[in-house]
């Protein structure tokens, strides 16, 4: 895939892909109510604030893909969610699902 930086094999997109969705996945486990007292030194916030970040490197690297708009818009509405008055897990985690299966759309092959 060509990108800002060179080319990177088609390899190396899915595992970054791969790694983006797993981090997107843990914000389920930091904040399920069966699970989150497991993870009591993760601060949500900050863990929403570095995937996006990571995404806002990855939108500029490989020249602004769309599919990178939803995952952001995805992770933004759920992460208002998480910060809301109005939490609902079930929605927060219709989500964070949306938007980890949104991120292998990225690069257009669909892996």
């Amino acid at each position: 895939m060509r990108t800002k930086y060179g080319e990177y094999s088609v390899e190396q997109i899915q595992s970054a892909k791969k790694s983006l969705q797993k981090s997107i996945f843990f914000l389920l486990l930091y904040v399920d109510p069966s699970t989150k007292s497991e993870y009591p030194e993760i601060d949500v916030d900050a863990a929403f604030q570095n995937i996006q970040n990571k995404l806002s490197g990855l939108n500029n690297i490989l020249f602004q893909p769309p599919e990178i708009v939803s995952v952001m818009s995805y992770l933004e509405r759920a992460w208002q969610l998480y910060n809301s008055n109005d939490f609902s897990f079930k929605l927060y985690r219709k989500l964070i699902l949306d938007a980890g299966s949104e991120v292998m759309k990225i690069g257009g092959d669909g892996k």
